[in-house]
């Protein structure tokens, strides 16, 4: 069974206005409403390719109570933590460039958090589980280095995508995939990431430090995916009209590791992963099927000398 854990989820408000003036008043054309959240968004690429998974973390207020019906009508699974206040609302909009105001949730107690880490009681080494974004207000950095260690002792298969500072107190966890972009893995070391040769270096720096598998995605050039077994495998994008590159990268996670448990193919998996990405990109939300199998023939995977 896969899991997702998103700590802070969102409602996203996308929108969009034409001739933007700043200081003014804008209207904007119909906006679209959706769930968000790392964990929220690779449940729903997992749901598009016929994969269950159960959505966990918190919830609060008429917003909570939103996202877990909209789940539900999308036939996820969830067990959300229930508590005071309100789940945040992100608008995500569209002028002629992108812009993301993301708002704050209303914060988490000692027994909020409590509950969380019960719902983790019942996996075990079957499972999976996707630990994705960021903590919500009331949360320490230890408690998601916690959840981590929880995930690992109950012999589930751990997968992390946070910030920098997640990441790298996790690692000693030895996820099995990490994947940060070229810049947030730069950000990891203190360095501006330049060439491939960089990306190698550091990709490796984190295997080093535990995680088994590093895909770095490099926006437009692509993606590069360090293995466990060290091969390196270099992969293109697919072609087409990018509509909002929001959830592209849990996308492309999200079908790694589905595709890889699948087939045991690296290259295989960073083809879909690779498709995956670039049909979110070129959707109104995360890519469908239909698309992420038109979109696969366009990728080409390479093993990579780096």
């Amino acid at each position: 069974m896969y899991y997702t854990i998103t700590l802070n989820p969102a409602i996203d408000m996308l929108t969009k206005v034409n001739n933007f003036e700043l200081g003014k008043l804008n209207r904007t054309g119909e906006s679209k409403y959706v769930v968000g959240g790392k964990g929220i968004n690779i449940s729903l690429l997992l749901k598009n390719i016929s994969i269950k998974s159960k959505a966990l973390g918190f919830i609060a207020g008429f917003t909570g109570y939103y996202i877990k019906e909209e789940l539900k009508k999308q036939g996820i699974e969830s067990d959300f933590v229930e508590t005071q206040g309100f789940t945040r609302i992100n608008i995500k909009l569209t002028t002629d460039t992108e812009t993301e105001i993301n708002s704050q949730s209303s914060s988490v107690n000692k027994k909020n958090i409590d509950d969380f880490f019960g719902t983790l009681d019942e996996l075990s080494n079957e499972d999976c589980v996707f630990l994705s974004g960021n903590i919500i207000p009331g949360m320490e950095d230890e408690d998601f280095v916690n959840i981590a260690k929880k995930v690992r002792e109950k012999g589930a298969k751990l997968v992390v995508d946070s910030n920098k500072e997640m990441v790298l107190d996790t690692l000693k966890y030895k996820p099995f995939a990490v994947k940060p972009n070229e810049f947030e893995l730069g950000e990891m070391f203190g360095v501006k990431v330049d060439t491939v040769e960089d990306i190698a270096k550091y990709a490796r720096k984190l295997q080093e430090m535990g995680a088994i598998n590093v895909l770095v995605s490099r926006g437009s050039k692509g993606a590069i995916l360090f293995t466990g077994e060290g091969e390196v495998f270099c992969a293109n994008v697919a072609k087409g009209k990018v509509v909002s590159t929001i959830a592209a990268g849990d996308s492309m996670l999200a079908m790694f590791v589905a595709k890889y448990d699948e087939s045991k193919d690296y290259k295989l998996s960073l083809q879909y992963a690779s498709a995956a990405g670039g049909a979110t990109s070129f959707s109104a939300g995360v890519g469908k099927r239909e698309l992420i199998d038109e979109l696969s023939v366009q990728i080409k995977v390479n093993k990579c000398d780096l």
